[in-house]
């Protein structure tokens, strides 16, 4: 793709972005050698340009219209003759749902009228209800899958993306050059959940880290809490420093186009496995993927990442489980069960 393609798909890509964004882009692209500029917004554009999609037909909006309300009429005039020939039943059945007790218990004044008070959910009792004194149960272990691998003898480094405090000093990015980027940035928030992302990537790496010690690992994780202050080289150096032999990254982006969905890997563009680790990570995608139900969008070599960058003498990982900026796939990553789906996919990839 020529040089000018790709200028205007990063043109088109951060014009969707705030001002103060465009202008650090802007501002990173000048103190960047030409070469070195090329090579970074094609980076930029690998990862988040997307086709825009064509317009479907409209469909034939006064039939769609027309259908839509016979529907809800029949729907309507069944729902109301069921009610009147169940009147009663249904009543006490939603007194029961919310709590409230059939017409027949209900306390009354001397002139019949019902003893409601401030709260018409609350009733009169004889005695106060208890409260327990049992105290908070300790969070409960996460159990293994029957046929979970075995996995003794790996070291392997988990390191939670981001922090509660971003650190804006510069640090080398990619080795060797006068690329920059931030020590550290906070990430990503929900768009619908105000989930953030360094708070969500610690829950998904402290159940990952538990699972895979019940399979036999040794794991290690790069920061236990969020109010913390640790560089991208420094996490990459706790790999390096403790011979691991996997090291895995957990991230939740933010796109610029918020149906950018599914789970995606990056791995290192350089180093010891970078001949075999783009097609590895596109098996951890797909594992990933399938076990929570977003799509797959493989793997991709990149050099924009410090932390990768910096420990490609390791095999590393960094797992992208799903988009933020995305509806669907906030929701997915704010179940309860999905960083042990994760998790379990995960070791699945490891065992292989």
């Amino acid at each position: 793709m020529s040089q000018q393609d790709e200028l205007s798909k990063f043109k088109k890509i951060i014009s969707k972005l705030p001002e103060e964004k465009r202008k650090f882009l802007y501002k990173r692209l000048q103190s960047l050698p030409p070469d070195e500029r090329e090579n970074y917004i094609a980076e930029f554009n690998k990862k988040y340009f997307v086709e825009e999609k064509k317009e479907k037909e409209p469909k034939n909006g006064v039939q769609s219209i027309f259908l839509g309300l016979l529907i809800a009429l029949f729907v309507a005039g069944v729902c109301y003759f069921i009610y009147a020939f169940n009147k009663q039943t249904i009543d006490n059945k939603f007194n029961e749902m919310f709590g409230m007790p059939p017409p027949e218990t209900f306390d009354t004044t001397p002139d019949g009228s019902i003893i409601m008070g401030d709260d018409p959910m609350h009733f009169p009792t004889d005695t106060p209800t208890p409260v327990s004194a049992t105290p908070t149960p300790s969070p409960t272990p996460v159990p293994l899958a029957d046929d979970h691998p075995d996995l003794t003898g790996l070291v392997i480094v988990i390191d939670p993306g981001h922090q509660q405090e971003a650190d804006t000093e510069l640090e080398e990015s990619i080795p060797g050059t006068t690329a920059e980027k931030e020590r550290a940035t906070s990430g990503a928030v929900g768009i619908n959940s105000g989930v953030k992302e360094y708070e969500l990537t610690l829950e998904y790496a402290n159940v990952l880290k538990e699972y895979l010690e019940g399979c036999g690992a040794e794991v290690i994780l790069t920061r236990t809490e969020n109010d913390v202050d640790i560089s991208n080289i420094e996490r990459a150096q706790i790999a390096i420093d403790n011979n691991a032999d996997y090291f895995i990254r957990i991230h939740a982006d933010s796109a610029p186009d918020s149906e950018i969905s599914g789970v995606k890997v990056y791995v290192p563009s350089t180093g010891s496995y970078s001949s075999s680790i783009a097609s590895t990570g596109e098996d951890l995608a797909d594992a990933v993927a399938e076990a929570i139900g977003l799509p797959s969008l493989g793997s991709v070599q990149s050099n924009m990442y410090t932390g990768l960058n910096h420990a490609d003498s390791v095999k590393s990982y960094q797992l992208v489980v799903g988009y933020l900026s995305n509806s669907d796939d906030d929701s997915v990553l704010n179940l309860d069960d999905t960083p042990y789906k994760v998790a379990v996919a995960v070791s699945e990839f490891l065992g292989e």
